[in-house]
């Protein structure tokens, strides 16, 4: 065989060993397999948002504020139920006397009470209740002006009386009565939007962490196969040098560069178990015998337009929801604020019954059917406070509240306008970055081909076939990066359009 073929027959076996290896690049790098060693777990996309939505704490404490918002809105609901109260009582009383012949004589009276009311406040303001009073007084002798009227004996007295309030200037009318409710629903509204806007903030995080781990696991895949073809050469070029076809020197040179790749491997390797910890760390499930690897390849969508961007930060945006809502809150309290303060003025009114028996009840019982007696008053009650200074403070201060609620929801939109558009334009270069990484990796193919044809001609150096094989594995490296960095800027993206809450939706049960 003359020397010609022999190098033809090198090149051969060095492109075989390449294509075997450019294969295994493009593959989950396999789990160390030496005893102890940490259990390589691949994870995908779906299920890093299905275990931050049920372990992460910030998640937990979002959901459990909605809760809370909730249960203040059910407790508003019930706020004027209808109040029983009753009581009742004995009282035993001596009294002494003087007679007309001089005498001292002491009178004793026992009383016995019962007494329960009714009572329902409306969101209106109006207060009105329903009455009973019922006693049984008892005297030894005719001592004062007793119910059995100065002679001694038993005496029933029941009456029945209906109240009616209404404010007309402090508390009146639905918008004081019905105004925690109202506080409270949007409270809950409000709670709502920052849990979803929780929610996509920690499976954007989550997701950015993802794609890190899965850019430290393609690129560990790079250097292990850039490595392992390096031994290739290696012992191909120690075959030629056995067979006096290479020098021992240019040996050394594939020496060199196995152990520089080696290098690389550890720290790729180095990195991978720290973006794995990061990600394990977000998704609370932090295991120091599983080692996380991603699994899978980053979806292309098309960059959305700007206008696209901004119609949907209109509509979609999970920060802005909740600041609208915080807003409205904050409106809706300044409505009312200092209304506790401010002068009172009530119309009151009731109707009365009254009866009363001598030694029975019966009587007692019969004038109340009969309308025997029958009372009655109207009136009001005026209460005003002699200075408004409290009045002012507290109006003032709600409405300072609501004004830095609208200055935050503006300081927000402009926020988060500025970040899309500037995501938008991350996104392209990422993509214009990727697309011109991917041209650079088919030169490289050709240069590395045509460097290692060269060399078995015998026209170039090994050094010179090293330098194009690391020109290919740093272009496949930055297809990689740019592809993550497309991917990254997406999330961001969709995370600000209010895409990602739209996606997990309301699937997320906190397991704590």
């Amino acid at each position: 065989m003359n020397r010609t073929s022999k190098w033809c027959v090198a090149v051969c076996s060095l492109a075989l060993a390449l294509s075997s290896a450019d294969a295994f690049a493009q593959q989950t790098p396999s789990a160390s397999s030496r005893p102890g060693s940490p259990v390589v777990h691949e994870i995908t996309e779906n299920d890093v948002i299905l275990l931050v939505l049920r372990h992460n704490p910030d998640v937990a404490s979002a959901i459990l504020s909605e809760k809370q918002a909730a249960i203040l809105v059910r407790a508003q609901e019930v706020r004027y139920p209808f109040v029983l109260t009753a009581n009742g009582g004995y009282t035993h009383s001596a009294s002494p006397a003087l007679g007309r012949d001089g005498q001292v004589s002491v009178g004793e009276r026992d009383v016995f009470s019962l007494n329960a009311a009714l009572r329902k406040d409306f969101a209106t303001g109006t207060v009105m209740s329903l009455s009973v009073q019922s006693s049984r007084s008892s005297t030894s002798n005719p001592v004062g002006e007793l119910v059995t009227a100065g002679a001694a004996g038993v005496g029933y007295s029941m009456s029945t009386r209906l109240s009616l309030t209404q404010p007309i200037l402090r508390g009146a009318g639905t918008r004081m009565g019905e105004a925690g409710l109202r506080a409270a629903e949007l409270d809950r509204a409000a709670a709502h939007e920052g849990r979803e806007r929780v929610a996509s903030e920690v499976v954007r995080d989550a997701l950015t962490a993802y794609w890190e781990l899965w850019y430290a696991s393609r690129s560990l895949g790079i250097e292990q196969a850039a490595r392992d073809f390096a031994k290739v050469e290696r012992d191909a070029a120690d075959q030629r040098r056995e067979r006096g076809a290479l020098a021992a020197v240019d040996v050394l040179s594939y020496e060199t560069r196995i152990a520089t790749l080696g290098e690389s491997v550890t720290s790729a390797e180095l990195s991978e178990l720290q973006r794995g910890l990061e990600l394990a760390q977000i998704l609370a499930v932090i295991d120091p015998n599983v080692r996380l690897r991603a699994a899978g390849s980053p979806d292309s969508p098309p960059v959305p337009t700007v206008a696209e961007v901004e119609k949907a930060l209109t509509s979609l945006s999970p920060e802005l929801k909740e600041l609208e809502a915080r807003v409205a809150s904050a409106e809706s309290r300044a409505q009312v604020a200092g209304d506790a303060y401010r002068p009172r003025l009530d119309v009151e009114g009731y109707v009365e019954l009254r009866g009363l028996g001598n030694g029975s009840i019966a009587p007692a019982f019969a004038q109340i059917g009969t309308f025997g007696a029958v009372g009655g008053y109207v009136g009001f009650v005026f209460e005003a406070p002699l200075t408004t200074a409290r009045e002012s403070a507290e109006v003032e201060n709600a409405r300072i509240n609501a004004q830095i609620s609208k200055n935050q929801l503006e300081s927000a939109r402009s926020r988060i306008r500025i970040l899309a558009l500037r995501l938008v334009a991350q996104l392209e270069s990422a993509e214009a970055r990727r697309a011109a990484a991917a041209q650079t990796v088919a030169i490289a193919e050709r240069q590395l081909e045509a460097e290692r044809a060269r060399f078995a001609l015998g026209a170039s150096t090994p050094l010179q076939v090293q330098q194009a094989e690391d020109s290919l594995r740093t272009s496949r490296l930055r297809v990689t990066r740019a592809t993550v960095d497309r991917t990254q800027a997406l999330l961001a993206l969709e995370h600000a359009m209010g895409r990602i809450a739209a996606r997990i939706g309301d699937g997320s049960t906190p397991s704590k």
